[in-house]
């Protein structure tokens, strides 16, 4: 029995020794005949996963009549994204595993899963091996997934020390979003990273920022993230924008580069199931890719471009019970603000007949005078209906079977549910996007619901600064319905990713993988010597 049970072991080790041996010689394999690529480009979508990407491919089809470029790249693969504890990955790990090829607990940047060992990314090797780096994100430089390509550290919420790691990194260029957790006088990161040689510029003074004077650059639109695509004015600076100047930089220096470039507000909207919002920002992340392959195609012989995602956030769906078979996504373009905005033009429009919010402690003057005010003025249903349909198309009292009042224009404007349906199977898109965005009943009283919730009887819940976010949340889950798009969670979720490359050693990026072997390829193709 002893020897039995030993001989199963010995066997099971004996089988386990082989597979890594296995694994090793086929990673061997695959690295032996890689081409040098002079310029390499990694683009990471937070929170975005096939159902992000085919969100926003639908829209852009429907109404630009292009699709994403990010989706007509000629590799297309699929990489797994847990984390080495869980089977739902945080930002932090699955950037670790990214950048770094080694899986490791969530919260972790740059570590390995106990803590302990700093893991190197493929920045770090690339800079190693004579390359210039650039990394650029939408949201705070310091956040979780650009992080992991400079910064070891316990803990993703350890802002301030990641920062440190950021300017003490020695890497060429950092744009896009500043810094979270920065803090004033001598310990501030900004002053820091002048003292290390960095060109620091914020917001307007980034586009007159003389390249060729420079030695490295940290330059950002804001002191926080950049503005949501949705709700960037015309004339800011976006990713795309970012990417290019990256590019013109990194392009004096006559040296080869590796660049990460992320998307990092598609998951801030996932985790809001906000598919307006998200899918402008898929998009957004498309136009810098663009700005890459246009440049790849001068350079066909020396770029590699992969595009990738860290994991899936808010379960996105592409379809809706209530709509069948039915696909309106083009009538997300009806959305004229992010979830966050529209939150803040329901409180500003309350203020406009409420009056401004006070804000203070209980027993002053604040408490008579918001009391008076409240007597005096109240906010009604009907009040906020306009800012609804301005702001969503979404159209009141006019849903299938109503009763029209007296003087209303035509029957067609409450067709009964029969023939509301063959409408919708016609190809008359304006037919069709008037009769969609009509509220049935239930919906109103949806609305009307959270509408008194947010202001019951007419006055802001909560005390001083109440109000919450009820109608607003309400108002953009039942348009995105209405659009034929669902979610299922306000979380990530364990989704494999798409992963996408395009020129020199794209053939790696084929076929199902662990994100970690991202790193692992890349690694290996930027210690490929260049001439």
């Amino acid at each position: 029995m002893k020897r039995s049970l030993f001989a199963a072991l010995a066997a099971g080790a004996f089988l386990a020794l082989s597979a890594a041996q296995v694994t090793a010689q086929d990673d061997a394999d695959q690295f032996k005949n890689l081409k040098p690529a002079k310029y390499i480009f990694l683009f990471i979508g937070d929170g975005m996963s096939l159902p992000q990407r085919m969100l926003a491919e639908e829209f852009s089809q429907s109404t630009t009549g292009k699709g994403l470029t990010i989706n007509s790249m000629p590799v297309q693969g699929y990489s797994k994204t847990s984390s080495l504890t869980n089977f739902i990955t945080d930002s932090a790990a699955s950037g670790t595993a990214i950048a770094c090829g080694e899986k490791t607990n969530n919260g972790r940047i740059g570590m390995d899963g106990e803590g302990k060992r700093k893991l190197e990314s493929v920045a770090e090797v690339a800079k190693k091996n004579g390359r210039s780096i650039g990394i650029l994100t939408s949201i705070t430089i310091n956040h979780a997934t650009p992080a992991s390509f400079y910064a070891h550290n316990v803990s993703r919420d350890n802002y301030y020390d990641i920062g440190l790691d950021l300017v003490n990194s020695g890497f060429d260029y950092f744009g896009g979003g500043g810094l979270q957790g920065n803090r004033n006088g001598d310990n501030d990161i900004y002053k820091i990273a002048e003292q290390k040689g960095y060109t620091v510029a914020y917001s307007a003074e980034v586009p007159k920022v003389d390249l060729r004077k420079a030695d490295k650059l940290f330059v950002r639109g804001h002191n926080g993230q950049l503005p949501y695509a949705i709700d960037k004015p015309a004339d800011e600076w976006g990713l795309a924008e970012y990417t290019q100047q990256c590019i013109d930089f990194l392009m004096l220096k006559n040296k080869p580069f590796f660049v990460m470039v992320e998307g990092g507000n598609i998951d801030h909207h996932g985790h809001a199931n906000d598919a307006g919002a998200s899918l402008r920002e898929t998009m957004e992340m498309d136009r810098a890719v663009t700005v890459i392959m246009d440049f790849a195609k001068k350079h066909p012989n020396d770029t590699l471009v992969v595009v990738t995602g860290d994991h899936e956030t808010g379960g996105l769906t592409l379809g809706f019970a209530n709509t069948e078979y039915e696909s309106s996504i083009y009538l997300l373009a009806n959305q004229k603000c992010s979830v966050d905005e529209f939150k803040s033009r329901v409180n500003r429009f309350a203020d406009s007949i409420l009056g401004p919010r006070r804000f203070g402690p209980p027993g002053r003057n604040n408490d008579n005078q918001n009391q008076a005010n409240a007597e005096e003025k109240t906010i009604k249903f009907d009040d906020i209906k306009p800012l609804i349909t301005e702001n969503f198309g979404l159209i009141f009292d006019k849903y299938p079977g109503a009763k029209q009042p007296e003087g209303a224009a035509s029957a067609n404007e409450a067709k009964p549910a029969e023939q509301t349906k063959v409408i919708l199977r016609t190809k008359d898109n304006e037919a069709r996007r008037k009769l969609t965005l009509v509220l049935s009943k239930s919906e109103q009283d949806r609305i009307e619901d959270a509408f008194n919730r947010q202001f019951p009887n007419g006055k802001r819940a909560g005390g001083f600064g109440g109000g919450g976010d009820a109608v607003a949340n309400t108002v953009v889950a039942i348009f995105d319905n209405k659009c034929s798009v669902g979610w299922t969670s306000g979380a990530h979720t364990a989704l494999p990713v798409d992963t996408s490359a395009y020129g020199v050693n794209s053939n790696l990026f084929t076929g199902m993988y662990e994100n970690s072997e991202i790193a692992k390829k890349l690694k290996a193709i930027v210690s490929v010597p260049v001439k």
